[in-house]
């Protein structure tokens, strides 16, 4: 089991959920989550969770990691977790509770104890052949975490990623607002004062998670008047490669033909080719990244060259739309 290869992907509305779990029950259901294949259907397989596994990933005590795997995994299937679904039809929004399980088995042997589960029908869509608006965690990643809280400020945190972009250098920013994390994570009624929050919670969460992730975090209160109501966090992905902006390919030159000729396409063709790619380059780099529009005119003469009208068209739109707000 590489744990670099390992990852727990939930859908988003599981992933803001609110349950609350110990480190134990946190540690085994991300070992059971590792496990699944979030692309496919949910297998008619049960999952095999053996202490050894628990044991060496975690680095808990090997005499007490059997009986930790079995109190978690007991406890576990009697907490259910709450998803907050609005109702098309009414605009109201549904509380629903969601069993993490729906079997549990635990097998006692000397060498080949095990937990024996299979995830709950009404939890598995939020699991298995997700499409769309769903996280995807490192599991070497939350595995380095030692406290349920600030496993899931990570997965808030990485969810951002995916809205924003993989933008390397650059701050991936969101804001949480503070009774909405403490409901989340089932800590409503605890660390109620700020001071509490953020001495007891917040600031030992974000040393951990900048020590043991891949991602370096910053944070700094949102306040209404005097009162701190939320917490704005920055962080930068340290996992991402460097990135420098794409340099403006040299294009090839134009051929010395006739008008409208096999060879004067076949040049077109060519610019179109490499200009295109160096569009898609800057659109990764960052989004914002546009070509110049001296270039965009250039890029629909040779869509005109080839008889592309539609492409052409779509060009000389975006010309005439940033132009007309470089001229506001």
């Amino acid at each position: 089991m590489e744990l670099n290869k390992l990852t727990v992907v939930q859908g988003n509305d599981l992933l803001e959920g609110a349950y609350s779990v110990t480190l134990d029950e946190m540690r085994l259901l991300n070992l059971a989550l590792a496990q699944i294949d979030s692309r496919k259907p949910q297998p008619d397989t049960l999952y095999r969770l053996f202490p050894q596994d628990y044991q060496r990933i975690y680095g808990v005590n090997p005499t007490s990691s059997h009986r930790q795997l079995r109190e978690a995994a007991e406890s576990l299937m009697k907490k259910p977790v709450t998803i907050y679904k609005p109702d098309t039809k009414t605009g109201k929004v549904r509380t629903v509770q969601l069993s993490w399980f729906s079997r549990l088995e635990y097998v006692s042997s000397d060498d080949h104890s095990a937990v024996v589960l299979r995830f709950g029908q009404d939890v598995a869509p939020y699991l298995y052949e997700l499409k769309e608006s769903f996280t995807k965690l490192n599991f070497a990643n939350i595995a380095k975490l030692d406290t349920p809280f600030s496993v899931r400020l990570y997965g808030w945190l990485i969810k951002a990623k995916n809205l924003y972009g993989r933008r390397s250098g650059k701050a991936i920013e969101v804001t949480l607002d503070l009774n909405w994390m403490r409901e989340k994570a089932g800590l409503a009624g605890k660390y109620e004062d700020y001071r509490d929050f953020r001495q007891k919670l917040l600031e030992p969460t974000i040393n951990r998670i900048n020590a043991n992730t891949d991602i370096s975090v910053v944070w700094e209160p949102v306040k209404q008047g005097r009162t701190v109501v939320s917490i704005k966090f920055a962080y930068v992905d340290e996992s991402a490669p460097e990135a420098s902006k794409p340099l403006r390919p040299r294009l090839p030159r134009r051929p010395r033909a006739v008008a409208g000729s096999a060879l004067e396409g076949e040049w077109a063709r060519r610019c179109i080719t490499i200009f295109e790619e160096y569009r898609e380059k800057l659109s990764a780099y960052d989004v914002e990244e546009k070509a110049t529009l001296p270039d965009l005119r250039k890029l629909s003469g040779w869509y005109k060259l080839i008889g592309e009208k539609s492409k052409q068209k779509e060009i000389l739109s975006e010309v005439s739309s940033r132009s007309k707000k470089t001229a506001a």
